[in-house]
Formats: structure tokens, C-alpha cells, sequence
């Protein structure tokens, strides 16, 4: 037997043993989305006080491993910066789920159109630099103006804008969730 049917003969059976967990993520996924349609509110809440846990505990377990490696990593404090920041952000989002339920979908609003706009005028400086090298620019160019554009609209009104990425969030998990399912029926059949 070569190299290469030993290699997809291991591939076949890690995807036979595995091929139910994007299963269970898309239908995760689907029944998010779905709360997420018929009740925001209830589902916010629930999933600030997981995503606080989920910080709160996943910052304990970086500062841990960040004093464990210290001796072998030269770069294990910034495992303990970040595990320090996520146990403060998990706190944060545990001690005021209520007001997390507003304020969380408001910040990533807020980063998104500050992204936008930076990104935007970033590739409106990138496509005059290079329009001699490059055909198309005007669209690079278009396509950075929607992008400021965008990043204005999210910042003028970032409650409306935290409202709309709930929605537009609640939609991508059911199609996410529903292209999950269908992937991983495929991946069990063709391991077969």
C-alpha cells in the first residue's frame, strides 16, 4: 500500500469517527439563529452568560497554561495578557448580563464601522498608489467609498446598527447551520 491510500484511508476513518460534530454545530446553529428570530431578548441574555463563562473560564485555563510555559515560551506573557483581559471581559459580561445584552451587540457594531471605515480608506490609498501597476481600480476604489459609507451608517446609529447585526446574525447562523448539516452528510457518505 503507498503513502498516498494509507493517507486517505486515515482521512476516511477520522472523518467516519468525526463526522457528527459539524452535524451537532449546524443544528446549533439553526436553533440559535432561530431564537434568535422569535426571541431575541431571552437568547441575548443566554448567550452573554455563556460567552461570559466561556471567558471567565477560558481566561483561568490561558493564565494557567501562560505560568506553566514560562520557562519554555518567551512569549507566555501575552497568553497571560489575554487571559487576564478575557477573565475581566467574562466578569464584566457576568456581573451585568442586562446590560451587556445592549451594550455587546452596540461594541461590535461600533468596531465593525471603525473597521469599515479604516479598512475603506485603506484600500482607496492602496488602489491610487498601485493604478498604474493594476487595472480596475475604480472598483477597488468604489468598493472603499461603500466601505466608509457603511462604517459611517454603522457609527451614526449604533443601536438601529446593533438591532440589524442580530438580525443579519440570526440569519447566517441558520444558513451557517443549515450548510453545516448538509456537509456533514456528505463527509459521512463519501467516507463510506
Amino acid at each position: 500500500m503507498n503513502e498516498l491510500t494509507l493517507a486517505a484511508d486515515t482521512m476516511r476513518s477520522a472523518i467516519r469517527k468525526t463526522w457528527w460534530i459539524p452535524l451537532i454545530q449546524g443544528i446549533a446553529a439553526v436553533i440559535i439563529g432561530v431564537l434568535l428570530l422569535t426571541n431575541p431578548v431571552p437568547t441575548l441574555f443566554s448567550l452573554v452568560i455563556f460567552l461570559g463563562a466561556f471567558w471567565l473560564v477560558g481566561g483561568i485555563f490561558d493564565i494557567i497554561g501562560a505560568f506553566t510555559r514560562r520557562d519554555t515560551d518567551k512569549g507566555w506573557w501575552w497568553t497571560l495578557i489575554g487571559g487576564i483581559i478575557s477573565i475581566i471581559a467574562g466578569l464584566f459580561l457576568l456581573g451585568n448580563p442586562v446590560a451587556s445584552i445592549v451594550g455587546l451587540p452596540v461594541a461590535i457594531a461600533i468596531l465593525i464601522g471603525a473597521i469599515a471605515i479604516v479598512s475603506g480608506i485603506f484600500n482607496i490609498i492602496w488602489a491610487i498608489r498601485v493604478r498604474n501597476e493594476i487595472q480596475g481600480e475604480g472598483w477597488i476604489i468604489l468598493w472603499g467609498i461603500i466601505s466608509i459609507v457603511l462604517g459611517i451608517a454603522l457609527l451614526s446609529a449604533p443601536l438601529l446598527s446593533a438591532v440589524s447585526l442580530v438580525l443579519v446574525g440570526a440569519v447566517l447562523a441558520i444558513l451557517g447551520g443549515i450548510a453545516m448539516i448538509i456537509s456533514a452528510f456528505r463527509l459521512r457518505s463519501t467516507a463510506r
